[in-house]
């Protein structure tokens, strides 16, 4: 038995594909592709498959994990060429191979965000920059344990890049804490910056988009997830 990484894009309509129902897709791929997948032992076996950080509904993506127990003998290019055939278009098998380092040492993510709005005089892009400046932010995030609780969204924001104008609207890169020990879905944060620039520039955004490009291990010298 052998446990692969599998790094996957997630693009078009696949970002409204729910966590539940991709685990079903890959599961359901697996089959039709005929792979060697490892089930589990039990009353209800199910096949070796882990995400390591799964994605938000409506967030697409071009760095996503799945670790996955093949038995031994399937090279890394069939898995990948047999289980691109069998997914559906939106989602597409970057690479295979070997796991080196541990989803538990996942601290943060990287989001290309776009903010559909006007912005000819620059008073949104110089809004972005003030928001991400203010040392205090305050955002509902639902926790397992304690349900909704205040907290301050600038205790998960590592770094935001100075914004620019598209064709699309404003653009920015944000960095923000994610894994198992702090954790923050993306449009928490979108959804803050949006209402700051309502209520203190008077800016309407009338959507946004959110990109996940990097996945970052090891806090102290960050390192491409892969």
């Amino acid at each position: 038995m052998s446990k692969r990484r599998l790094m996957f894009s997630k693009l078009g309509m696949a970002k409204y594909i729910s966590h539940l129902d991709l685990l079903r897709c890959f599961t359901r791929s697996i089959m039709r592709a005929e792979l060697p997948v490892v089930y589990s032992q039990g009353f209800n076996p199910h096949q070796k498959m882990t995400f390591s950080l799964p994605l938000s509904v409506g967030v697409t993506s071009g760095c996503e994990c799945a670790d996955i127990e093949f038995l031994d003998g399937i090279a890394d290019d069939e898995i990948m060429e047999r289980l691109n055939a069998s997914l559906p278009p939106d989602i597409r098998i970057i690479s295979v191979g070997d796991p080196k380092i541990s989803a538990n040492d996942i601290f943060a993510a990287e989001y290309r965000v776009t903010l559909l709005c006007d912005d000819p005089d620059g008073t949104a892009t110089r809004a972005v920059d003030d928001f991400f400046a203010l040392p205090e932010a305050a955002i509902i995030k639902r926790t397992k344990k304690k349900g909704e609780q205040e907290m301050n969204l600038m205790d998960f924001v590592i770094g935001a890049e100075a914004p620019k104008i598209t064709d699309e609207g404003i653009e920015f890169y944000l960095t923000l804490s994610a894994g198992g020990q702090k954790n923050l879905k993306p449009e928490i944060a979108v959804e803050a910056l949006i209402k700051y620039l309502k209520s203190n520039r008077g800016v309407d955004v009338a959507g946004y988009n959110i990109h996940r490009t990097k996945i970052l291990y090891d806090k102290n010298n960050p390192k491409i997830f892969k």
